[in-house]
């Protein structure tokens, strides 16, 4: 049978690894075109050589270079599913960040995010179609101690994807919000604060794999026409 997705073009965010690189793995299998964005050619490549030639087109680079964007813009009118899920975090107590770390959490996952929403959200209202699927986290609703600012940035975000939503779907477009807990993935690797080690040691659940979330997904953009899935929260077996 063929699938919902088949030539359509899927544009992902930071796609380089994690969450990203499995979900354009798992779109690709659907068929969909991807273009994979992110700040690692290396890893880019990687990803563009496990899937079968001219799957992927990877466009290397940082959102938050405005240069990089206009890039992004000469491809936004071919986009059909926009995967927003490039983020950034540094675990820390609160009073240990400092403001280069906050900086850069609210610079990445809030503003250069919306910059690129909004380049992809023109492109879709042009074309009255569409479908946003935007990377929260639980942190978009509750708050933990020693990631703070980041669940800050994820409450900004998940704001944002509603505000799309609700502006947008006049036109056609959907928007998903996927909110997975915490997931086992490169992104808390700068975290090195002995507070936070001890707090990781100490888990008593399993992480998501970055799989499980892809597949959320995929549900969610394999959804029918009429069926706009709005939130899908993902937690670990027994972290709530």
């Amino acid at each position: 049978m063929t699938s919902a997705l088949q030539g359509k073009t899927v544009l992902i965010t930071g796609a380089s690894a994690g969450i990203g690189r499995a979900t354009a793995m798992t779109l690709a299998q659907h068929g969909a075109h991807i273009i994979a964005l992110g700040r690692r050619e290396d890893a880019l490549k990687k990803l563009q050589e496990a899937l079968p030639s001219g799957a992927v087109r990877i466009l290397v680079g940082d959102l938050n270079d405005d240069a990089y964007l206009k890039q992004v813009e000469a491809l936004a009118s071919e986009v059909d599913i926009f995967v927003n899920n490039a983020g950034v975090l540094r675990y820390a107590p609160l009073l240990d960040l400092s403001a280069q770390d906050c900086e850069w959490m609210f610079q990445t996952n809030v503003l250069a995010s919306l910059k690129v929403t909004q380049i992809l959200g023109r492109a879709m209202v042009a074309r009255k179609a569409g479908h946003m699927v935007f990377m929260t986290s639980i942190a978009a609703r509750e708050v933990y101690r020693l990631a703070s600012v980041y669940c800050a940035t994820k409450h900004a975000l998940s704001a944002l994807a509603r505000s799309f939503r609700l502006e947008l779907q006049g036109f056609g477009i959907k928007v998903t919000e996927v909110a997975p807990g915490m997931v086992d993935t490169e992104i808390r690797a700068g975290s090195d604060h002995p507070d936070v080690l001890a707090a990781v040691a100490t888990r008593k659940f399993k992480a998501l794999t970055a799989q499980e979330v892809a597949d959320a997904v995929a549900y969610a953009v394999l959804a029918n026409p009429n069926c706009c899935p709005d939130l899908i929260e993902l937690r670990p077996q027994g972290s709530a």
